[in-house]
């Protein structure tokens, strides 16, 4: 997001990793960390009990409902995207039949009235990319994350 808004410098900017969303966000609601990105569902409480302003939302579209008045970091001028995905992986020699059968099998359970209900529930944005699309998909991310973290000097 740095890059994409013209900030120079990026390896000034120091890189914290934690181990899960949870240690991060007590660091950004105790103060001792600036800024933070995260899923929607970590900070939800946080937004809540006024612990937390969610600066811009790192999707095409506002998210839904009572998330709806946050605004997207593109209308804020920031043409960025971080989705936060996740995937299905299988060995690489699995048979042509049984790659179908997987991909398939997903696909008829990411359609389901269950699944809906479930994504509603968690506040997960629907994300369906699969076969090559997908694998597509997780090489340009890979590409991406590369770049940006020689950039910020994580990688030399």
């Amino acid at each position: 997001m740095a890059n994409e808004a013209g900030v120079e410098g990026l390896s000034s900017i120091k890189y914290l990793s934690f181990t899960g969303g949870g240690e991060a966000m007590t660091q950004v609601v105790g103060g001792h960390i600036d800024v933070f990105t995260g899923d929607i569902s970590e900070a939800q409480g946080f937004m809540e009990s006024g612990d937390l302003r969610v600066l811009a939302v790192l999707a095409d579209e506002r998210l839904s409902g009572e998330f709806s008045d946050i605004p997207t970091a593109k209308e804020q001028g920031v043409d960025v995207v971080g989705a936060n995905w996740r995937g299905f992986y299988m060995p690489a020699d699995i048979s042509d039949e049984a790659r179908q059968y997987w991909i398939d099998t997903l696909g008829q359970l990411y359609a389901s009235d269950e699944w809906k209900q479930v994504m509603k529930q968690n506040g997960l944005i629907p994300f369906d990319v699969q076969g090559e699309e997908f694998r597509q998909f997780v090489e340009s991310q890979i590409d991406d994350i590369e770049t940006l973290s020689k950039d910020v000097g994580i990688i030399q």
